[in-house]
């Protein structure tokens, strides 16, 4: 079969063929193996009189084909008959060469196919014995007959896919996952973090240093606002110099979406200095 195959780039919309044909409807288009619409043939004469019709020509898109598409133009001529000759009726060369130009190009096709055939039957032949050909096609003929009835096992597959698509459709926006995450370590000063699918964070870390008794601190990730919730609580001799931890509590709130404010204090009113672990959640 006379064929030749592009790939398409997103902007050119035309494609050239150099075989020979006797009408458009005798070329075929092809988009990713599938036949297509959406094109005019051009076609370039073979002058007056001429055997074949055409020699070729081009196929123009209306639309450009999209990056790596594949493009397939090929000829297919029916096996039918073209000219009814009658008895008493003229017989013009030009028509009658035409005529007997359709069949050998009909018998080229058809060459083309069995020699195609031949190659690819040769070639397992070269690889396999004919018993072991055998062998597979019987083993092929049992996976069949276990697999039943296709057109159950398709029902099966498509109500299994309707199935998948009702359940992802009822579950969107309801199910939410870690997509990004930070783990504690003592190179990070045991900061963490947590990110979901949905937006929500969730994150804390210690305030371990400091000379005075409040100050503020950088988140370990930023919020999308200042609305978040956060929470402290003096160590409990953990970690830091705390002996008298008991005695004090810490008081914490957002400055904005990266930062925040906190304030050590005795319970008496004494300002001084307690190392403390942070943790806050919101968008």
């Amino acid at each position: 079969m006379q064929k030749v195959s592009y790939m398409g780039d997103g902007s050119k919309t035309e494609f050239t063929f150099n075989f020979p044909y006797f009408e458009n409807t005798n070329i075929i288009v092809t988009k990713n193996n599938v036949i297509t619409t959406g094109y005019n043939i051009i076609g370039t004469s073979g002058g007056q009189d001429a055997d074949i019709p055409y020699i070729g020509g081009k196929v123009v898109f209306e639309t450009a084909p999209t990056v790596l598409d594949n493009i397939t133009i090929m000829r297919n001529l029916p096996l039918v008959r073209i000219i009814d000759y009658q008895p008493t009726s003229k017989i013009e060369s030009t028509v009658l060469n035409q005529d007997i130009n359709y069949i050998i190009e009909i018998l080229k096709d058809k060459q083309d196919e069995l020699d195609s055939l031949r190659s690819e039957y040769a070639d397992i032949a070269n690889k396999e014995s004919t018993q072991t050909l055998l062998a597979r096609i019987a083993a092929l003929g049992q996976q069949i007959t276990e697999l039943g009835d296709i057109s159950t096992l398709r029902q099966s597959v498509t109500t299994n896919a309707e199935n998948i698509t009702t359940l992802n459709t009822r579950t969107n926006g309801l199910l939410d996952y870690v997509i990004e995450t930070q783990i504690p370590t003592a190179e990070n000063n045991y900061a963490w973090y947590r990110k979901y699918k949905s937006g929500w964070i969730e994150q804390g870390g210690r305030i371990t240093n400091g000379t005075t008794w409040n100050g503020g601190s950088l988140l370990v990730t930023a919020f999308t606002n200042s609305n978040y919730n956060i929470q402290a609580t003096v160590s409990r001799n953990n970690f830091g110099d705390n002996t008298d931890s008991f005695n004090y509590f810490v008081s914490v709130e957002p400055v904005d979406n990266v930062a925040f404010c906190w304030a050590t204090i005795g319970y008496g009113g004494t300002q001084n200095f307690r190392a403390f672990q942070w943790r806050a959640c919101g968008y």
